[in-house]
């Protein structure tokens, strides 16, 4: 017997899958991964909480998370691992797992837009991470970063310095008083998925509320430049494929705005419709052959 679970980990939450023998046994949900605190003990919880009901000898575990770094252990991350069943793990960032699961191990660009945004650019010989930076600093068209556009643009209009928008009537079901808002939201620890919920509004409201389609044209706009320069960074085939991926892309006027603005940047580019998840990721990156530029992105450990 073969055993394998896949985890996809994300901001708002994770996704895991148990393959046995090749087959899909069960697919559940779990608890997100928090960036701003040490990755190796969230993913030993999730990686614990993931298997906890898998029947099989040794299982091997592939994760991709959002927010890893160099810096976080493969063997650390095993030794918090309870279960005796992981006999191995297996790590990468997210943005590695979104291709992968994708495009496979081709060259190309994936652009994967949730709560956070990351996009990953394979050519011949080298990969090109662009944006991902968080929500601080970057994941530019993101759930968060919509979302943030959106209460931002209540609250000018709050303030009589920009325009109204129907978004504040969505703001208002959740923050009656908008002098209080800032306040709750930055006293919440979850305070980044709370904001990335707005997205929907925005959403829904592109088309028929021009500060909504604002934000959503600059929100393609924005993914689609970073598509662009990561495949200019790896010196990519014209036509190479790409794929977008992620909830945000759920908003045809995003959508279009992004693909638009990727016709114009990098007209032979192929775009890849119905492409596989992050999660189909995961799993892939069990059997990522050694040859493939992005073999240097994992670390694994065993015992």
């Amino acid at each position: 017997m073969t055993a394998l679970v896949g985890i996809d980990c994300g901001q708002s939450g994770s996704r895991s899958r148990i393959v046995i023998d090749g087959e899909t046994v069960s697919e559940s949900q779990g608890r997100p991964v928090y960036t701003h605190g040490s990755l190796e003990p969230q993913l030993a919880r999730i990686i614990d909480e993931a298997v906890a009901d898998v029947e099989a000898p040794e299982l091997t575990v592939a994760v991709g998370s959002s927010g890893l770094s160099d810096e976080v252990s493969a063997e650390m991350v095993l030794s918090l691992v309870v279960s005796p069943a992981v006999r191995g793990i297996i790590l990468a960032h997210d943005s590695v797992t979104s291709y992968l699961g994708a495009l496979g191990p081709e060259p190309g660009a994936v652009v994967a837009a949730g709560t956070g945004v990351v996009t990953l650019a394979v050519g011949a010989r080298k990969v090109a991470r662009v944006d991902g930076w968080g929500y601080l600093f970057g994941d530019a068209g993101s759930g968060y970063w919509i979302g943030r556009r959106a209460i931002d643009s209540v609250l000018r209009a709050y303030d009589g310095r920009g325009p109204a928008t129907d978004l504040t009537d969505r703001v208002l079901a959740e923050f009656p008083d908008l002098s209080k808002l800032y306040l709750e939201v930055q006293a919440d620890p979850q305070k980044v998925s709370r904001v990335a919920r707005y997205a929907r509004d925005v959403a829904e409201l592109a088309g028929s509320d021009p500060v909504a389609t604002a934000i959503s044209h600059d929100a393609g706009r924005a993914l689609s430049e970073s598509v662009a320069a990561g495949l200019r960074r790896v010196s990519a085939e014209p036509d190479a494929p790409v794929a977008r991926i992620g909830n945000v892309f759920l908003s045809e006027a995003l959508r279009d705005a992004f693909d638009e603005s990727l016709r114009n940047a990098a007209p032979d580019a192929v775009l890849v419709e119905n492409p596989g998840a992050s999660l189909d990721g995961a799993v892939r990156l069990a059997a990522l052959p050694e040859g493939s530029p992005l073999a240097g992105s994992v670390t694994s450990a065993g015992r």
